[in-house]
């Protein structure tokens, strides 16, 4: 019979999070017709990967610390397609545990062709700070290469799209879309 929950909270580390910090206690209890003697007790596995919660083990309860994002900040130099298709598998990981959240990629250059289909991509939003390509790093060194600056538009588009995403309703649900006339709310 399973004497403890033996749970495996995988952790993802994020360059910039916003969310919550949950502590949850799991306990294996017997089925109320069975026997309530206290049994064996299974030792803590020692060989705990570092992607796995923190977790301190009492008997057969254990209680586990871990991060819920919200909203989630991938930040790179630059993006090209295989960064993108990583950035796009962490959001729809995310978004499987938590549907509420927000996965958004910020980087000073892009580096993607016309070809790629942005809308097949599970990120929220992509954000390209310098509003510039990313050109091989030689041209960057030279004195004729012009970088273009942060622009403060795109951060505040960055700023408010978190803010109405952290302020808004989540609840949602069957009835507000009916009023609305669209379930899904964008």
């Amino acid at each position: 019979m399973l004497k403890r929950p033996y749970a495996r909270i995988e952790r993802k580390d994020h360059d910039f999070v916003i969310g919550a910090t949950v502590q949850a206690s799991l306990e294996a209890a017997p089925p109320p017709e069975q026997d309530n003697t206290p049994g064996e007790i299974l030792a803590i596995l020692k060989e705990e990967p570092d992607t796995y919660s923190e977790v301190t083990v009492t008997g057969n309860i254990e209680t586990h610390i871990f991060d819920i994002p919200v909203v989630a900040i991938e930040c790179k130099t630059y993006l090209d397609k295989t960064m993108l298709e990583g950035s796009s598998r962490a959001a729809e990981d995310l978004k499987a545990r938590n549907p509420n959240s927000l996965y958004l990629v910020v980087m000073e250059w892009i580096k993607l062709t016309n070809d790629v289909n942005l809308r097949k991509y599970k990120v929220d939003q992509i954000y390209v700070l310098r509003q510039q390509k990313n050109t091989d790093r030689e041209f960057r060194y030279e004195s004729t290469y012009i970088k273009n600056s942060i622009n403060p538009t795109v951060v505040q588009h960055l700023f408010k799209k978190v803010q109405h995403h952290l302020i808004k309703d989540w609840a949602g649900g069957i009835e507000s879309g009916i009023q609305r006339g669209w379930l899904i709310d964008e």
